[in-house]
């Protein structure tokens, strides 16, 4: 009878002092994490918007492209596709430290495809030579019409799921 309470005794102690020791490092190691989440929860977020808005300019830029490859490109039109190409190119090189080296290297070599799309439609429609006018339209057309962006676009989506 004498052993069974010492035993009982011991393990009622064991069991508090595991239950103390428990608590203390679970106090500890959720107010680490909670600092943690703190410091990082905003630059997480911050590159999610940044691949958000990149995303966003993409299939603008891409749309009012497209818009144009049937349609005559007013000088209205010329001004704002310029102030989008700019607004792109300064939204990515401002956000360079976000950004993975492979995404910056295929947002620049997106935005010369866009920029390359954009002269040839100017080109077309001054009509100087049909042949090379038609030539340069297909091209444009066949770029703009089809998937040929669809890869930057899953990067991007890519990289967001990353940072989630």
């Amino acid at each position: 009878m004498e052993t069974l309470k010492i035993v009982v005794g011991s393990g009622i102690g064991a069991a508090i002092v595991n239950i103390l020791f428990y608590w203390i490092i679970k106090s500890r190691i959720d107010k680490s994490i909670e600092k943690y989440k703190i410091a990082n929860s905003g630059i997480f977020k911050e590159r999610i918007d940044i691949h958000k808005n990149l995303f966003s300019m993409v299939c603008e830029l891409q749309n009012k492209l497209s818009a144009h490859v049937y349609n005559e490109i007013s000088e209205e039109d010329k001004n704002e596709i310029k102030l989008k190409f700019n607004t792109f190119i300064n939204y990515y090189l401002i956000n360079q430290p976000f950004l993975s080296d492979f995404l910056i290297n295929k947002l620049k070599n997106l935005n010369t495809e866009f920029q390359i799309c954009y002269e040839n439609l100017c080109l077309c429609q001054k009509g100087r030579n049909v042949n090379k006018s038609a030539l340069l339209w297909s091209n444009v057309r066949d770029i703009l019409m089809t998937d040929y962006f669809q890869p930057i676009q899953e990067e991007i989506i890519l990289r967001m799921r990353n940072d989630m």
